[in-house]
């Protein structure tokens, strides 16, 4: 071939495919018309070609080009690419491919399995047709007999994971040879012939080779694989197959009398060799599921969430729903990000189809918005509802069954993974305001979500959604009303509220009602509602307040009838000494490897402690508090940053903490980022803490809110004292008692009876 092609004076690949192209439709001895590609790879890749019958047609057009012997050389060139085929078998050895290669499905990840060093596919269980495939491979291997089994099966039912555990028990020597280039029938025919001995032909998604759009490319690879089957000097071989029921179905339908028979080649082929894949796990196969769960997160993850058996589904759909998560169209990924939010602050499961089409408008761009269709929402639903891999999609549509209320609405479920992935990813994320406003319009149960708008600093969206549960007669939901106001302080307010949650009946509403009360002087009306919190529910509570009040007053008569002379009877505190005893003892490191880490000799280090067994992400963890302690601080750095890559999210605010403390403010702030932006809250209070230090007062309360914007509650607080420490008291104070806007504004005062 390079002979060929220097003697032509090296062409150009546009020079040799515009000459291959003038002549392979009129000359016999080109059967071949390799594309501009192809050409390429032949002449620049130092490997064998795939097809011999490109190498012919190359070789002919090179030799003609300087007016030589064509045909001379096409023979030469097709005798010498079959010696070098035949000097290197078809495939790979088996212990040499990776099953993702071979199109076995990837499983999903949890948060254990992300951390440790588990395997990439999860632990097997044996399933009744897995027996029956062993058989075949025994047999191929003690009888020498070639063996064919095509797995029957629909989407993501473990047809191909199955296959590739048989290939398991085979001994050193065997191949696979899994033919894909340059198509996959072609390649299957192409190379059919040069299949020797101990070599497993894996044909996996066999309508690809057998239901082909030309049905005499189909009839000739399984005319093909019926002449290998049964040649004995080419013995054993295996050929492995999967294939769905449905083409199953059209390639074993018998033909209509008289007519053409369109597959008779592939039927023949397969009768007698197929074996069905359940689609679900039975009894047997859920007890090992169970066995092998205990040490595969993944595993347990799949069992606690699957349905009707359906645990190959659930492990091979999940990681296909994130990807069509993030393939989805801006419409459909609006829809999806407002229902992985809208459960990551705590709505119900069953989230209504307009709820989400209002909450959606927040996560798209002015100019996605204008771009949109005007059937945009029926297409972002139909998208994120259709199935995957045999398991639910993304969203869906809840029915109700007989005898369960219907909504005129629909619902929608979010698909539990991708809720998962939501809460750890988006953690750090302002919920955008369309979310807010769309659940005070279509939202009839926001207790949740009141609860995060509150920590929030949304004092005002958190009140309206608990005075909208508590109109719609939702329990507890008006004295919730009335914790949003009290923690404003607005007492006066919140005893309203009380009172009113308190008269229905709920217990530490009127208990709170009595307290208000208490702190106003109006002793005999507190009495009235710690009497009312005592016979609903609160006995001895109620009991303890009314006696420590009325003592306090004076009335120890009142107070003695209440509960006895001695007063209440507290009740005794848990020995501190033994609060600890059950805390897991530290691992200790061995004097070794502390005193290589003393001497900066990490890698020696790191090569010990991979083998303690540790878990990678505390491995690192460890080894970066030993070398912050001998005062290595570049090298603990970047062990932090290793256990931060590995999965430990904490460990960038320790890397950040670490630098604070030697005064690299700047590069503490960079790794506070990082931390907040893989989703630890906790790290935006730091950065706002550190500004608050370097006094840049401003961008302290800034980063202040952006912590109490992820549900941080606590950071609402720093944000007023941060206020306060500006001097800005009448800001703070409004802050502290009406919040902030959804505009991220602090709120004018506002009223209870306000409408939003």
């Amino acid at each position: 071939m390079y002979e060929a092609y220097l003697a032509a004076g090296a062409p150009t690949l546009s020079e040799m495919a515009t000459a291959i192209g003038d002549v392979s439709a009129d000359d016999d001895m080109v059967k071949a018309a390799p594309s501009r590609d192809t050409i390429q790879r032949i002449i620049r890749l130092p490997v064998l070609p795939a097809r011999q019958a490109d190498v012919v047609a190359l070789v002919i057009v090179l030799t003609r080009m300087v007016g030589g012997e064509a045909e001379h050389a096409a023979q030469r060139a097709a005798r010498l690419w079959l010696d070098a085929r035949l000097e290197r078998p078809l495939g790979q050895p088996i212990h040499e491919l990776d099953p993702i290669d071979l199109e076995v499905h990837r499983a999903i990840e949890v948060e254990d399995s992300r951390s440790s060093r588990a395997s990439e596919l999860p632990a097997y269980v044996t399933r009744p047709h897995d027996r029956e495939l062993r058989l075949a491979v025994q047999r191929a291997v003690v009888r020498g007999e070639s063996q064919l089994v095509m797995l029957v099966g629909g989407s993501s039912t473990g047809k191909t994971r199955a296959c590739w555990e048989a290939v398991q028990q085979l001994p050193e020597g065997w191949r696979l040879w899994h033919p894909i280039d340059p198509e996959r029938p072609g390649a299957a025919l192409a190379d059919l012939p040069q299949v020797g001995a101990r070599t497993v032909v894996w044909i996996n998604e066999s309508h690809h080779y057998l239901l082909t759009p030309d049905q005499g490319i189909g009839e000739q690879v399984a005319a093909g694989l019926r002449e290998l089957l049964r040649d004995p000097s080419r013995a054993p071989v295996i050929v492995l197959g999967t294939i769905w029921p449905e083409y199953r179905g059209q390639l074993m339908a018998e033909p209509v009398p008289g007519g053409v028979d369109p597959h008779a080649q592939a039927r023949a082929l397969l009768s007698g060799h197929e074996l069905t894949v359940p689609t679900a796990f039975d009894e047997t196969a859920m007890l090992e599921l169970s066995a092998k769960s205990r040490t595969d997160p993944r595993l347990a993850y799949a069992r606690e969430r699957a349905e009707d058996g359906h645990i190959t589904q659930y492990l091979a759909g999940a990681p296909e729903l994130l990807a069509r998560f993030e393939a989805a169209p801006p419409g459909a990924r609006a829809v999806i990000l407002a229902a992985m939010d809208a459960r990551r602050i705590g709505h119900r499961l069953d989230l209504p189809q307009a709820f989400l089409a209002g909450a959606s408008e927040g996560y798209l761009t002015d100019h996605e918005w204008d771009m949109l269709a005007e059937n945009w929402l029926e297409e972002a639903f139909a998208y994120a509802s259709r199935p995957v891999r045999g398991a639910r999609g993304i969203l869906t549509r809840r029915r109700p069954r007989r005898g369960e209320p219907t909504t005129v609405d629909p619902v929608f479920r979010l698909a539990d993974y991708l809720e998962q992935h939501g809460r750890q990813t988006r953690r750090t994320q302002r919920i955008p305001s369309s979310m807010w406003e769309s659940a005070l319009h279509h939202n009839k149960s926001g207790r949740a979500l009141a609860r995060f708008a509150g920590a929030c600093g949304l004092l005002r969206v958190a009140f309206h959604l608990e005075r909208k549960a508590a109109a719609s007669g939702i329990d507890e939901a008006a004295r919730r009303a009335g914790d949003v106001l009290r923690k404003a302080g607005r007492e006066n307010d919140a005893l309203q509220w009380y009172q009113k949650a308190g008269g229905a009946g709920d217990p530490e509403a009127a208990l709170w009602a009595g307290q208000l009360l208490w702190q106003q002087g109006r002793v005999w009306d507190a009495l009235d509602w710690f009497d009312q919190a005592a016979r609903t529910g609160l006995a001895e509570s109620a009991a303890a307040k009314a006696w420590s009040m009325l003592h306090s007053v004076g009335s120890r008569a009142r107070a003695k009838d209440w509960m006895g002379e001695g007063g209440p009877v507290l009740k005794e505190q848990p020995d501190e000494s033994l609060a600890g005893w059950k805390r897991p003892q530290r691992l200790r490191l061995t004097e070794e490897v502390e005193s290589l880490l003393a001497q900066g000799r990490t890698e020696r280090a790191l090569n010990l402690l991979q083998v303690t067994g540790e878990e990678w992400p505390s491995v690192f963890r460890r080894g970066a508090v030993i070398l912050k302690e001998h005062g290595l601080i570049d090298e603990a750095v970047r062990w932090f940053e290793m256990a931060f890559t590995a999965g430990d999210i904490g460990a960038a605010w320790r890397a950040g903490r670490t630098l604070r403390e030697q005064g690299r403010d700047d590069e503490a702030i960079e790794w506070y980022q990082r931390g907040a932006y893989a989703g630890d809250r906790t790290a935006l209070q730091r950065v706002a803490y550190l500004m608050r230090d370097r006094g840049r007062l401003d961008e302290a309360v800034e980063w202040a809110q952006r912590a109490a914007d992820t549900g941080d509650k606590s950071a609402f607080g720093l944000a007023v004292d941060f206020l306060d420490l500006q001097g800005k008291h009448r800001e703070a104070a409004q802050l502290a008692a009406y919040g902030w806007d959804l505009d991220g504004m602090i709120s004018e005062p506002w009223d209870a009876d306000d409408e939003l």
